[in-house]
């Protein structure tokens, strides 16, 4: 074990948690659970532990960061949000993936024999959506740890860094094993030596109630891909949300904007979930007094799903828009009108990402 390495390993218990109310995206265990992982725009704040021993800050701005290594492909989505902000999506964030080949070594490693090779590591920065999205193999394992994915997401002012935060996406073990029996994996072994349950960097995501494990579609043939969304805290004040905030009426160049008036109702939550075989856009609501709601989603000027309630009583309410399995995933807007009893209405519109049917 190089020293390196031993103390990536000792950082371990020293990581930092970002405080704050906590849901899950993989279920806090070793399955994880595709209602929540696909819906990327519920902001759930991630967990931060550390960068490990193999970061290098190479600054290869790609989105394909396979550079020649086999293995069974993988896309992620992946979606930045300010889970202190009203879940706006951060755009202009740089987000760096890194992780190991199918036979266990990472790039850029003197150890590994990779010295200055760069392959399955990079960076996107973030659309107005917060989303990037990135191509590259299914992980494979190596001693000590279970199959990971390094991610890193920083902002910038000037050569100035003014927000640094590491995290770690994990995998449900049963797509693992699949991987792992087929080549190039399978020469190195089958079966990683250590399980997420036994992992202590995948534990600390369980502790702090979210592991970010992406519900994968696809198999070993074609390959997988999945979404994820990072919710952080702390983010800089940015442009582009400043913009938002101060757009008035709410033009759609902003991530999100709502009209001034006297309407006792407001929007507290919005989540994206599976129910049977169709996506919803659940919606939490929450009246002063008796309103109609009427949601829509706006793409290019058209409405792609719409719901309409004529009469909602004072209290907390959840509005569910379904979406049709036409609908593609990706960016839209949401306009939603609240209307009380005397003809006044709030207009508030917000950027969502549709996830995948």
């Amino acid at each position: 074990m190089t020293r390196r390495r031993a103390l990536g390993l000792a950082g371990v218990a020293g990581a930092a948690y970002v405080a704050g109310p906590l849901g899950t995206f993989g279920g806090g265990g070793d399955a994880a659970d595709p209602q929540a992982a696909e819906a990327a725009s519920s902001c759930v704040l991630a967990p931060e532990v550390t960068e490990g021993p193999y970061w290098v800050d190479v600054r290869e701005k790609r989105s394909d960061v396979r550079a020649g290594q086999s293995g069974v492909p993988l896309t992620l989505d992946l979606y930045v949000y300010r889970s202190d902000d009203s879940c706006e999506p951060e755009a202009g964030a740089v987000v760096d993936i890194w992780h190991c080949n199918a036979s266990g070594l990472y790039s850029d490693e003197a150890a590994n024999g990779t010295s200055g090779q760069t392959w399955l590591r990079g960076y996107q920065e973030t659309d107005s959506t917060g989303h990037v999205r990135f191509t590259t193999i299914f992980p494979g394992w190596y001693m000590g740890r279970c199959v990971h994915i390094h991610l890193r997401v920083r902002t910038f002012s000037g050569s100035s860094t003014t927000y640094n935060f590491t995290t770690q996406l994990f995998f449900d073990e049963s797509v693992a094993a699949a991987v792992f029996a087929t080549s190039p994996y399978s020469a190195h072994g089958t079966t990683p030596d250590i399980t997420n349950s036994a992992d202590g960097i995948y534990q600390q995501e369980v502790k702090a109630g979210n592991v970010l494990m992406p519900s994968l579609s696809g198999g070993t043939s074609a390959g997988y891909s999945g979404t994820v969304g990072i919710g952080l805290s702390g983010l800089p004040a940015s442009s582009s949300n400043t913009a938002a905030s101060s757009s008035g009426s709410g033009g759609s160049s902003g991530s999100g904007s709502s009209t001034d008036t006297a309407v006792e109702a407001s929007l507290v939550s919005r989540r994206f979930i599976h129910a049977g075989d169709r996506r919803e856009l659940v919606l939490g609501l929450k009246a002063g007094e008796r309103i109609a709601a009427e949601a829509n989603l706006m793409r290019g000027g058209r409405s792609v799903a719409h719901k309409r309630i004529a009469a909602l009583a004072p209290g907390r309410h959840n509005l569910a828009v379904p979406i049709g399995d036409a609908t593609p995933a990706g960016a839209a807007q949401l306009k939603l009108t609240l209307t009380d009893r005397a003809g006044n209405s709030r207009t508030i519109r917000k950027r969502v990402a549709i996830p995948n049917g």
